[in-house]
C-alpha cells in the first residue's frame, strides 16, 4: 500500500459510516461510533439487523451529546437516505470493523450509492487485498485514501470538525 493520508478520511462536510457490530455495547465497532459522537461528527452506524446504539453507556458520550440513542441502519444506502440534507455533504467516508469477506460485500454494495465515496478506513483485521483492490479499481478511491490503521489510536490527530447540522 502507498503512504496513507489519514486526514483524507475527514472533512467539514463529510458524512461517516461505521460498519460492524455497532449494536453490541463495548464492542470495537460500538466504541468507534462513540468516538465519532464524542467529536460531534455525523455518524451513521450500519449492521444488517438494524436497531439502536445506546449512547448512555459511555460517560464521555453522555457529556458531549444530548442524544440517548442513535438509529442503526441495515446498509449504507438506507443510512444515507435517512440524512436530511444530502446536498450539504461532499461525500461519505466508511469505517469497517468487519471480517474481510463482509467488508468486500459492503464495498460491492457501495457501487450503487449515488454520493461520492471519499475514503475508506479499514480497522485492523477488516481487510485483505481483495478489499483494497475493489476500493481502488471499482470505487475509484485514490490509494492514499484507503486507510488500514486504528482510528481510535490515530484518528484524533487528523479529524476535522463538522459543519453539518
Amino acid at each position: 500500500m502507498v503512504k496513507q493520508q489519514l486526514s483524507s478520511f475527514f472533512g467539514p462536510h463529510r458524512l461517516y459510516f461505521v460498519c460492524g457490530k455497532v449494536y453490541k455495547d463495548l464492542s470495537y465497532a460500538n466504541q468507534i461510533v462513540h468516538w465519532f459522537v464524542q467529536r460531534k461528527l455525523p455518524v451513521v452506524p450500519i449492521t444488517p439487523t438494524g436497531g439502536y446504539v445506546d449512547l448512555t453507556t459511555d460517560s464521555q458520550t453522555r457529556n458531549r451529546s444530548s442524544l440517548r440513542k442513535l438509529p442503526i441502519y441495515k446498509n449504507v444506502a438506507e443510512g444515507l437516505g435517512s440524512f436530511a440534507d444530502r446536498s450539504a455533504i461532499d461525500g461519505i467516508s466508511v469505517c469497517f470493523v468487519t471480517p474481510p469477506a463482509i467488508t468486500l460485500s459492503i464495498l460491492q454494495q457501495l457501487d450503487t450509492v449515488q454520493t461520492p465515496i471519499k475514503s475508506v478506513w479499514f480497522q485492523p483485521g477488516s481487510w485483505d487485498m481483495q478489499c483494497v483492490n475493489w476500493a481502488e479499481q471499482e470505487l475509484k478511491i485514490d490509494a492514499p485514501h484507503i486507510i488500514n490503521d486504528c482510528i481510535l489510536v490515530n484518528g484524533a490527530a487528523y479529524f476535522v470538525g463538522s459543519e453539518l447540522g
